[in-house]
Protein backbone atom coordinates (compact mmCIF):
# COMPACT_ATOMS: atom_id res chain seq x y z
CA UNK A 1 0.00 0.00 0.00
CA UNK A 2 1.51 3.59 -0.67
CA UNK A 3 1.98 6.30 1.68
CA UNK A 4 -1.18 7.94 2.52
CA UNK A 5 -1.32 12.10 1.30
CA UNK A 6 -0.32 14.59 3.46
CA UNK A 7 0.64 11.92 6.41
CA UNK A 8 3.87 13.20 8.35
CA UNK A 9 6.43 10.90 9.74
CA UNK A 10 7.25 11.08 13.48
CA UNK A 11 10.51 9.37 14.81
CA UNK A 12 10.01 6.06 16.58
CA UNK A 13 9.66 5.74 19.97
CA UNK A 14 12.66 3.83 21.94
CA UNK A 15 11.68 0.11 22.55
CA UNK A 16 13.14 -2.67 24.65
CA UNK A 17 13.35 -6.18 23.32
CA UNK A 18 10.07 -6.93 24.04
CA UNK A 19 8.34 -4.42 22.34
CA UNK A 20 7.39 -2.18 24.99
CA UNK A 21 8.53 2.11 25.27
CA UNK A 22 11.25 2.54 27.19
CA UNK A 23 10.98 4.87 29.99
CA UNK A 24 7.37 5.19 29.95
CA UNK A 25 5.72 4.41 33.05
CA UNK A 26 9.03 6.42 34.83
CA UNK A 27 7.86 9.46 32.53
CA UNK A 28 4.00 8.87 33.55
CA UNK A 29 5.11 8.93 37.11
CA UNK A 30 6.83 12.26 36.62
CA UNK A 31 3.90 13.71 35.52
CA UNK A 32 1.87 12.42 38.43
CA UNK A 33 3.89 13.40 40.64
CA UNK A 34 4.51 17.34 39.00
CA UNK A 35 0.43 17.06 38.93
CA UNK A 36 0.38 16.20 42.41
CA UNK A 37 2.85 19.22 43.88
CA UNK A 38 1.51 21.58 41.55
CA UNK A 39 -2.29 21.03 42.89
CA UNK A 40 -0.65 21.09 46.20
CA UNK A 41 1.10 24.53 45.89
CA UNK A 42 -2.03 26.08 44.04
CA UNK A 43 -4.01 25.43 46.79
CA UNK A 44 -1.57 26.54 49.39
CA UNK A 45 -1.32 29.85 47.88
CA UNK A 46 -4.66 30.26 46.95
CA UNK A 47 -5.67 29.02 50.90
CA UNK A 48 -3.11 31.73 51.95
CA UNK A 49 -4.43 34.85 50.26
CA UNK A 50 -8.23 33.63 50.68
CA UNK A 51 -7.98 33.80 54.62
CA UNK A 52 -6.80 37.36 54.47
CA UNK A 53 -9.50 38.07 51.88
CA UNK A 54 -12.45 36.86 53.78
CA UNK A 55 -11.08 38.53 57.26
CA UNK A 56 -11.22 41.95 54.92
CA UNK A 57 -14.83 41.30 53.60
CA UNK A 58 -16.36 40.30 57.06
CA UNK A 59 -14.83 43.20 59.16
CA UNK A 60 -16.11 45.33 56.51
CA UNK A 61 -19.52 43.27 55.87
CA UNK A 62 -20.13 40.49 58.88
CA UNK A 63 -22.70 38.42 56.93
CA UNK A 64 -20.72 34.93 56.65
CA UNK A 65 -23.55 32.83 55.32
CA UNK A 66 -24.48 35.42 52.79
CA UNK A 67 -21.22 35.60 51.51
CA UNK A 68 -20.62 31.70 51.31
CA UNK A 69 -23.97 31.47 49.27
CA UNK A 70 -22.71 34.59 46.37
CA UNK A 71 -19.48 32.09 46.77
CA UNK A 72 -21.56 29.07 46.23
CA UNK A 73 -23.57 30.86 42.99
CA UNK A 74 -20.07 32.39 41.96
CA UNK A 75 -19.06 29.01 41.43
CA UNK A 76 -21.90 27.53 40.06
CA UNK A 77 -21.76 30.17 36.74
CA UNK A 78 -17.42 29.78 36.68
CA UNK A 79 -17.73 26.05 36.34
CA UNK A 80 -20.88 26.31 33.08
CA UNK A 81 -18.48 29.22 31.60
CA UNK A 82 -15.56 26.69 31.93
CA UNK A 83 -17.82 23.98 30.60
CA UNK A 84 -19.70 25.79 27.81
CA UNK A 85 -15.75 27.28 26.56
CA UNK A 86 -14.73 23.78 26.66
CA UNK A 87 -12.06 24.83 29.31
CA UNK A 88 -13.50 22.64 31.79
CA UNK A 89 -14.07 18.67 31.47
CA UNK A 90 -18.01 17.96 33.51
CA UNK A 91 -20.31 15.80 32.55
CA UNK A 92 -24.03 16.84 32.69
CA UNK A 93 -26.03 17.21 36.25
CA UNK A 94 -27.44 13.86 37.71
CA UNK A 95 -30.13 13.93 40.88
CA UNK A 96 -28.18 10.24 41.14
CA UNK A 97 -24.76 11.68 41.64
CA UNK A 98 -26.12 14.66 43.56
CA UNK A 99 -27.07 12.00 46.68
CA UNK A 100 -24.06 10.34 46.83
CA UNK A 101 -22.95 13.87 47.57
CA UNK A 102 -24.81 15.08 50.11
CA UNK A 103 -22.68 13.72 53.15
CA UNK A 104 -19.71 15.82 51.46
CA UNK A 105 -22.14 19.10 50.91
CA UNK A 106 -23.49 19.16 54.35
CA UNK A 107 -20.21 18.27 56.15
CA UNK A 108 -18.33 20.99 53.70
CA UNK A 109 -21.10 23.94 53.98
CA UNK A 110 -20.71 23.42 58.00
CA UNK A 111 -17.29 23.47 58.19
CA UNK A 112 -17.19 26.50 55.61
CA UNK A 113 -19.74 28.44 58.00
CA UNK A 114 -17.97 27.43 61.54
CA UNK A 115 -14.60 28.90 59.79
CA UNK A 116 -15.80 31.73 58.84
CA UNK A 117 -17.94 32.61 62.19
CA UNK A 118 -14.82 31.47 63.77
CA UNK A 119 -12.40 33.72 61.48
CA UNK A 120 -14.79 36.79 62.07
CA UNK A 121 -13.92 36.95 65.91
CA UNK A 122 -10.37 35.66 66.59
CA UNK A 123 -7.61 36.77 65.06
CA UNK A 124 -5.44 35.12 62.48
CA UNK A 125 -2.71 34.01 64.17
CA UNK A 126 -5.02 31.97 66.34
CA UNK A 127 -7.59 30.96 63.81
CA UNK A 128 -4.53 29.12 62.16
CA UNK A 129 -3.07 27.40 65.40
CA UNK A 130 -6.95 25.82 65.92
CA UNK A 131 -7.23 24.93 62.07
CA UNK A 132 -3.56 23.18 62.37
CA UNK A 133 -5.46 20.68 64.83
CA UNK A 134 -7.18 19.01 61.93
CA UNK A 135 -4.08 16.64 60.76
CA UNK A 136 -4.02 15.68 64.43
CA UNK A 137 -7.79 14.45 64.07
CA UNK A 138 -7.22 12.67 60.69
CA UNK A 139 -4.91 10.29 62.28
CA UNK A 140 -7.35 9.90 65.13
CA UNK A 141 -9.98 9.13 62.69
CA UNK A 142 -7.74 6.20 60.53
CA UNK A 143 -6.02 5.06 64.01
CA UNK A 144 -9.93 4.18 64.91
CA UNK A 145 -11.12 2.61 62.02
CA UNK A 146 -7.92 0.71 62.15
CA UNK A 147 -5.13 2.30 59.99
CA UNK A 148 -1.67 1.70 61.40
CA UNK A 149 -0.39 3.02 64.77
CA UNK A 150 1.63 6.30 63.69
CA UNK A 151 5.74 6.52 64.53
CA UNK A 152 6.49 7.69 67.82
CA UNK A 153 7.99 10.72 66.14
CA UNK A 154 5.01 11.49 64.57
CA UNK A 155 2.89 11.45 67.69
CA UNK A 156 5.87 13.85 69.32
CA UNK A 157 4.99 16.29 66.50
CA UNK A 158 1.42 16.25 66.83
CA UNK A 159 1.72 16.95 71.08
CA UNK A 160 3.81 19.79 70.18
CA UNK A 161 0.94 21.22 67.96
CA UNK A 162 -1.43 20.33 70.71
CA UNK A 163 0.66 22.20 73.29
CA UNK A 164 1.24 25.03 70.85
CA UNK A 165 -2.69 25.70 70.72
CA UNK A 166 -3.04 25.44 74.68
CA UNK A 167 0.15 27.82 76.00
CA UNK A 168 -1.19 30.09 73.10
CA UNK A 169 -4.54 30.02 74.12
CA UNK A 170 -3.74 30.70 77.77
CA UNK A 171 -1.60 33.69 76.30
CA UNK A 172 -4.82 35.19 74.42
CA UNK A 173 -6.03 38.43 76.31
CA UNK A 174 -8.99 38.58 73.77
CA UNK A 175 -9.68 35.08 74.47
CA UNK A 176 -13.40 34.69 73.00
CA UNK A 177 -14.71 30.85 74.13
CA UNK A 178 -17.21 31.49 71.23
CA UNK A 179 -14.77 31.91 68.56
CA UNK A 180 -12.47 29.02 70.00
CA UNK A 181 -15.25 26.80 69.85
CA UNK A 182 -16.35 27.37 66.01
CA UNK A 183 -12.85 27.05 65.17
CA UNK A 184 -12.65 23.49 67.25
CA UNK A 185 -16.02 22.72 65.59
CA UNK A 186 -14.73 23.31 62.04
CA UNK A 187 -11.42 21.39 62.82
CA UNK A 188 -14.04 18.60 63.54
CA UNK A 189 -16.29 18.83 60.16
CA UNK A 190 -13.36 19.23 57.72
CA UNK A 191 -11.93 16.02 58.78
CA UNK A 192 -15.30 14.70 57.98
CA UNK A 193 -15.36 16.27 54.79
CA UNK A 194 -11.77 15.78 53.38
CA UNK A 195 -12.41 12.23 54.00
CA UNK A 196 -15.28 12.12 52.24
CA UNK A 197 -13.72 14.26 49.49
CA UNK A 198 -11.08 11.47 49.25
CA UNK A 199 -13.61 8.40 48.90
CA UNK A 200 -16.06 10.43 46.81
CA UNK A 201 -13.65 11.13 44.17
CA UNK A 202 -11.50 7.98 44.10
CA UNK A 203 -14.41 5.45 44.56
CA UNK A 204 -17.08 7.38 42.43
CA UNK A 205 -15.28 8.24 39.54
CA UNK A 206 -15.68 12.56 40.25
CA UNK A 207 -13.44 14.85 38.84
CA UNK A 208 -12.87 18.22 40.13
CA UNK A 209 -14.78 20.60 38.30
CA UNK A 210 -17.87 18.32 39.20
CA UNK A 211 -17.50 18.02 42.76
CA UNK A 212 -17.35 21.61 42.70
CA UNK A 213 -20.33 22.26 40.49
CA UNK A 214 -22.11 19.57 42.31
CA UNK A 215 -21.13 21.10 46.07
CA UNK A 216 -22.02 24.61 44.74
CA UNK A 217 -25.57 23.85 43.19
CA UNK A 218 -26.38 21.65 46.51
CA UNK A 219 -25.50 24.13 48.68
CA UNK A 220 -27.49 27.16 47.26
CA UNK A 221 -30.56 26.67 47.79
CA UNK A 222 -30.25 25.06 51.28
CA UNK A 223 -27.91 28.45 52.24
CA UNK A 224 -30.36 30.76 50.46
CA UNK A 225 -33.20 29.35 52.62
CA UNK A 226 -30.72 29.65 55.90
CA UNK A 227 -30.28 33.79 54.96
CA UNK A 228 -33.96 34.44 54.25
CA UNK A 229 -35.35 32.05 57.19
CA UNK A 230 -33.07 33.82 60.01
CA UNK A 231 -33.52 37.58 58.08
CA UNK A 232 -29.54 38.09 57.57
CA UNK A 233 -30.38 38.15 53.74
CA UNK A 234 -32.17 41.68 54.55
CA UNK A 235 -29.28 43.19 56.77
CA UNK A 236 -26.61 41.82 54.51
CA UNK A 237 -28.33 43.57 51.62
CA UNK A 238 -29.11 46.61 53.44
CA UNK A 239 -25.38 46.74 54.53
CA UNK A 240 -24.52 46.09 51.11
CA UNK A 241 -25.65 49.13 49.57
CA UNK A 242 -24.19 51.47 52.33
CA UNK A 243 -21.41 50.03 51.72
CA UNK A 244 -21.35 50.69 48.10
CA UNK A 245 -21.53 54.32 48.67
CA UNK A 246 -19.11 54.62 51.60
CA UNK A 247 -15.82 52.63 50.69
CA UNK A 248 -14.33 52.37 46.66
CA UNK A 249 -12.70 49.47 47.67
CA UNK A 250 -15.68 47.13 49.06
CA UNK A 251 -17.38 45.40 45.77
CA UNK A 252 -13.69 45.19 44.60
CA UNK A 253 -13.15 43.11 47.69
CA UNK A 254 -16.21 41.34 47.59
CA UNK A 255 -15.96 40.04 43.55
CA UNK A 256 -12.31 39.37 44.35
CA UNK A 257 -13.58 36.90 47.30
CA UNK A 258 -16.09 35.56 44.97
CA UNK A 259 -13.54 34.19 42.14
CA UNK A 260 -10.79 33.28 44.91
CA UNK A 261 -14.02 31.25 46.97
CA UNK A 262 -14.56 29.67 43.99
CA UNK A 263 -11.10 28.77 43.00
CA UNK A 264 -10.56 27.70 46.85
CA UNK A 265 -12.94 25.19 46.82
CA UNK A 266 -11.79 23.60 43.15
CA UNK A 267 -7.79 23.62 44.06
CA UNK A 268 -8.84 22.03 47.39
CA UNK A 269 -10.89 18.99 45.59
CA UNK A 270 -7.56 18.72 43.20
CA UNK A 271 -5.09 18.84 45.98
CA UNK A 272 -7.28 16.30 47.94
CA UNK A 273 -8.22 14.71 44.60
CA UNK A 274 -4.41 14.35 43.12
CA UNK A 275 -2.95 13.45 47.04
CA UNK A 276 -5.30 12.79 49.48
CA UNK A 277 -7.05 14.54 52.68
CA UNK A 278 -3.94 13.84 54.63
CA UNK A 279 -1.47 15.60 52.34
CA UNK A 280 -4.77 18.57 51.94
CA UNK A 281 -4.59 19.24 55.98
CA UNK A 282 -0.53 19.54 55.90
CA UNK A 283 -0.62 22.10 53.02
CA UNK A 284 -2.71 24.13 54.83
CA UNK A 285 -0.84 24.00 58.42
CA UNK A 286 2.34 25.39 56.03
CA UNK A 287 0.02 27.72 55.01
CA UNK A 288 -0.76 28.54 58.28
CA UNK A 289 2.83 29.46 59.29
CA UNK A 290 2.99 32.73 56.69
CA UNK A 291 -0.40 33.55 57.35
CA UNK A 292 0.05 33.37 60.66
CA UNK A 293 3.73 35.74 60.48
CA UNK A 294 1.59 38.22 58.29
CA UNK A 295 -1.73 38.39 60.90
CA UNK A 296 0.31 39.68 63.70
CA UNK A 297 0.53 43.05 61.34
CA UNK A 298 -2.29 42.57 58.89
CA UNK A 299 -6.05 43.37 59.36
CA UNK A 300 -5.85 44.58 63.03
CA UNK A 301 -3.05 42.31 64.18
CA UNK A 302 -2.50 40.23 67.23
CA UNK A 303 -1.86 41.67 70.74
CA UNK A 304 1.95 40.06 71.17
CA UNK A 305 2.70 38.37 74.89
CA UNK A 306 4.91 36.11 75.84
CA UNK A 307 2.67 32.98 75.94
CA UNK A 308 0.97 33.74 72.28
CA UNK A 309 4.38 33.84 71.11
CA UNK A 310 5.59 30.60 72.85
CA UNK A 311 2.45 28.89 71.60
CA UNK A 312 2.28 29.33 68.11
CA UNK A 313 5.89 28.99 67.87
CA UNK A 314 5.29 25.86 69.25
CA UNK A 315 2.02 25.28 67.06
CA UNK A 316 3.76 26.02 63.68
CA UNK A 317 7.45 23.80 64.54
CA UNK A 318 4.85 21.15 65.14
CA UNK A 319 2.92 21.76 61.95
CA UNK A 320 6.22 21.92 59.82
CA UNK A 321 7.92 18.68 61.79
CA UNK A 322 4.86 16.80 60.79
CA UNK A 323 4.92 17.60 57.28
CA UNK A 324 8.60 16.21 57.16
CA UNK A 325 7.93 12.93 58.71
CA UNK A 326 4.86 12.28 56.71
CA UNK A 327 6.79 13.69 53.77
CA UNK A 328 9.54 10.87 54.38
CA UNK A 329 6.75 8.40 55.41
CA UNK A 330 4.97 8.84 51.76
CA UNK A 331 9.03 8.34 50.23
CA UNK A 332 9.03 4.83 51.74
CA UNK A 333 5.68 3.63 51.23
CA UNK A 334 6.80 4.29 47.49
CA UNK A 335 9.40 2.07 47.78
CA UNK A 336 7.05 -0.37 49.65
CA UNK A 337 2.79 0.21 49.86
CA UNK A 338 2.86 -1.95 52.60
CA UNK A 339 5.22 -0.23 54.54
CA UNK A 340 4.36 1.26 58.24
CA UNK A 341 6.80 1.72 61.28
CA UNK A 342 6.16 -1.31 63.06
CA UNK A 343 6.74 -3.72 59.71
CA UNK A 344 3.56 -4.99 59.44
CA UNK A 345 1.67 -5.18 56.41
CA UNK A 346 -1.20 -3.02 56.76
CA UNK A 347 -3.34 -2.35 53.33
CA UNK A 348 -4.17 1.30 53.49
CA UNK A 349 -8.00 2.38 54.50
CA UNK A 350 -8.98 5.48 52.11
CA UNK A 351 -6.96 3.93 48.63
CA UNK A 352 -6.79 7.46 46.82
CA UNK A 353 -3.94 7.08 44.42
CA UNK A 354 -2.88 9.41 42.04
CA UNK A 355 -2.34 6.49 39.11
CA UNK A 356 -5.89 5.55 39.53
CA UNK A 357 -7.58 9.01 39.38
CA UNK A 358 -5.53 9.18 36.24
CA UNK A 359 -7.13 6.21 34.48
CA UNK A 360 -10.19 7.45 35.71
CA UNK A 361 -10.95 11.16 34.78
CA UNK A 362 -8.78 10.17 31.00
CA UNK A 363 -11.49 8.09 30.12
Amino acid sequence: MGTMPNSRSYPEAPLDNKGHLIHDEASQESLRQLKSIGASLLYGFVALVMGFVNKGVLQLWPYSNTLLMLQMAASILIVYTGSYSGIMSVRPFDSSSAKILIPVVFFYNANVAFSLAGLQVLKIPIFNALKRLTPVMIIIVKFVIGDATPSRKVLYAVFTIVAGCFIAGIGDVSFDILGYSMALISCVLQTTYLTLVEKSGSDKGFNSNELLLYNATLSLPVLLILILGTGEAFAAFSAFEGLLTSSRFFFPLVVFSLIMGSLLNYTLFLCTLWNSALTTTVVGAMKGVVSSVLGFFILGGLKVTPLVVAGISMNTFGGIWYAVLKYYERKKRIHDPHYTKSGQNVQPILPTTTANLHMKFSK
